[in-house]
């Protein structure tokens, strides 16, 4: 059939007006009706209060050596309770009566802090707050107690002043702080098997935890974070059993600027509290502890040959009466108290 030209131009301007139309209703680069995107909202991080958390740790280190049994391990706790339940913190002792490293009954006490018990979103933060009971890497007074500045004060310190940050800023989620007792009085060289002599209260605890509403989603052990110069590698054990959880405290790191201290380095895998509240408790837990980069007599940094990293080791003042107030670092106490308030508001009560 043949078409006419009249007709082909009504069709044409048809079409022409049909486009003009449709296009109309067409999304605008420019605005138009493109859906509007909502910037992301800033989530509120209160601030760490670095000279708040120096003062925690001075004031352990005011008793004295906590090795468990003794006086000032006694008085010790009850101020760390009370200080807590100043904050509005639910606190427990959970003592025991366990098999010491020598074999003999040794009396324990784990102290156990809740915020708000009712929420079905949970975290674990822990470290242990005994201390050394000899000083066997040092090259005198090794029979002697170290005061424990930053082996248990630190981490101590550190997740007091958390708790007293949280009173005063709500999060919508719940915390359990647990530290543990007789971390360290272990037997160094000892023939017998790690977990008979270290970590002890980690152990019971994990094997009797106290009641929860629910189980916490993951964990974070502290161990020796206050002293100047510290770094904190990924630690072997926490990769392999909570891979997933060291990428979120390190990421928030990174956001930080904090990378020097966090660095991305991996680390052997440690004998900590961490590995029994994973393998008994069932609570995927990571260890932050310091490890810096161990150096020779020239200065050069000894390297693992085999896998091409960095050695490191626990630092010159690890179980010597070095341990003391004068390395603790306020930036450094910060610094993690600060990933930690960014990781609860940002990752556990979003």
């Amino acid at each position: 059939m043949k078409t006419t030209p009249n007709i082909i131009l009504t069709i044409l301007s048809l079409i022409f007006l049909t486009t003009v139309f449709v296009g109309c209703d067409r999304p605008s680069e420019e605005g138009g009706t493109d859906p509007i995107v909502e910037p992301e909202e800033d989530v509120f991080v209160p601030e760490f209060d670095r000279d708040s958390a120096y003062q925690f740790v001075q004031k352990q280190v005011d008793f004295g050596p906590r090795v468990p049994e003794t006086a000032e391990h006694k008085a010790c706790s009850e101020w760390i309770k009370a200080t807590l339940e100043s904050y509005g913190w639910q606190v427990q002792f959970q003592d025991a009566i366990i098999e010491g490293f020598d074999n003999k009954p040794m009396n324990i006490r784990n102290i156990i802090a809740t915020y708000n018990p009712e929420a079905s979103e949970r975290v674990l933060l822990c470290a242990h707050w005994d201390t050394r009971r000899i000083a066997d890497q040092d090259t005198e007074r090794k029979d002697e107690p170290i005061l424990g500045a930053d082996d248990a004060g630190s981490g101590v310190g550190v997740l007091m002043e958390l708790a007293r940050t949280v009173s005063h800023n709500p999060l919508n989620a719940g915390i359990e702080i647990v530290f543990f007792d007789a971390e360290d009085q272990g037997e160094s060289g000892s023939p017998r098997p790690a977990e008979q002599t270290w970590c002890l209260g980690a152990q019971y605890w994990s094997r009797n935890q106290h009641e929860m509403k629910v189980q916490p989603r993951f964990g974070i052990l502290l161990d020796m974070v206050g002293r100047s110069g510290a770094q904190f590698p990924k630690e072997g054990v926490s990769l392999k059993r909570a891979g997933q959880i060291v990428n979120i405290v390190w990421n928030q790191a990174l956001e930080l600027g904090l990378n020097e201290l966090f660095v991305k380095e991996r680390d052997d895998q440690l004998i900590d509290d961490h590995v029994y509240i994973n393998d008994i408790g069932g609570i995927k837990t990571i260890d932050i502890i310091n490890r810096p980069v161990l150096r020779n007599s020239d200065g050069q940094v000894v390297m693992n040959r085999e896998e091409n990293r960095p050695e490191r080791h626990f630092g010159d003042h690890w179980h010597t009466h070095k341990d003391d107030m004068k390395i603790i670092d306020r930036y450094v106490l910060e610094s993690v108290g600060e990933v930690l308030l960014h990781v609860l508001y940002k990752e556990v009560a979003e």
